[in-house]
C-alpha cells in the first residue's frame, strides 16, 4: 500500500505535490477550527469568534482561501495551462471562497443559540425600546437593535426617565456583558450630570 502511494506521489510534479499538501492540510485545519467554533457556540459562549482577530487575518477566511486555492489549483494542474495562469485562477477562487465564508458567518452567526454581539459592536449602536424601561436603573426593559442587518432583542436599563416602547435610543454602556445601558437619542444629559455632560 505504501509503495503504491509512493509511486503515485512520485508521479506528481512538484507543483501538484504542493497543491495536494495545501488542499489537504487547509481542509483538515478548517474542519477542526469550524468544529471547535460550533462547540464553543453550543456551550452558550456569547462572544463572537471573528472579533478575536483582525478582520483580514481571521483564521476562517485564511483557511477558506487556502482550501479553495489548493483544490482549484490541483484541478487546474491537470489542464494544459501555464503555472502562472493556474496560480492566478486559484487565487481568485480562494478570494471568492473567503468572501463567501465571511458572508455565511455574518448571516448564520446571529442565529446561533446563545450568541450575543460583543461590547465593541454594541457601543454607540442605536435601536428602539420594545418593552418599557423603568427610570433611574430601577428595572429592566428590552430594546431592539439592528446590528449588521441582524436583529437582536436585549435587556436594557436607563439612568434617566422611563422609556416607553418605540422610543429611539442609543447604547452608551454594557453591564456584565449582557445588559445595555441606554439613553434616548434626543437626550441632552441626565439630571445628575454636570454642565459639561460628564456622568457622575
Amino acid at each position: 500500500m505504501f509503495s503504491l502511494f509512493g509511486d503515485w506521489w512520485e508521479a506528481q510534479n512538484w507543483a501538484q505535490q504542493v497543491f495536494w499538501l495545501t488542499a489537504i492540510v487547509s481542509s483538515l485545519l478548517l474542519a477542526i477550527f469550524s468544529a471547535l467554533s460550533l462547540f464553543e457556540l453550543s456551550q452558550g459562549n456569547g462572544t463572537e469568534p471573528e472579533h478575536r482577530f483582525p478582520h483580514v487575518f481571521n483564521p476562517r477566511y485564511i483557511l477558506a482561501f487556502f482550501t479553495a486555492f489548493g483544490w482549484l489549483a490541483l484541478l487546474l494542474s491537470h489542464q494544459h495551462i501555464t503555472l502562472l495562469f493556474i496560480l492566478l485562477l486559484a487565487s481568485a477562487g480562494g478570494l471568492l471562497a473567503a468572501v463567501f465564508t465571511k458572508a455565511l458567518i455574518r448571516f448564520f452567526l446571529p442565529l446561533a443559540p446563545g450568541h450575543k454581539p460583543g461590547t465593541e459592536q454594541l457601543m454607540e449602536t442605536t435601536g428602539r425600546v420594545l418593552e418599557p424601561i423603568p427610570p433611574h436603573r430601577n428595572g429592566f426593559g428590552k430594546v431592539h437593535i439592528n446590528l449588521r442587518d441582524a436583529p437582536y432583542e436585549l435587556e436594557a436599563i436607563t439612568g434617566g426617565g422611563e422609556l416607553k416602547p418605540g422610543v429611539p435610543v442609543r447604547i452608551i454602556g454594557v453591564i456584565d456583558g449582557r445588559v445595555l445601558l441606554v439613553e434616548p437619542l434626543d437626550d441632552e444629559g441626565y439630571p445628575h450630570e454636570n454642565q459639561k455632560g460628564s456622568r457622575v
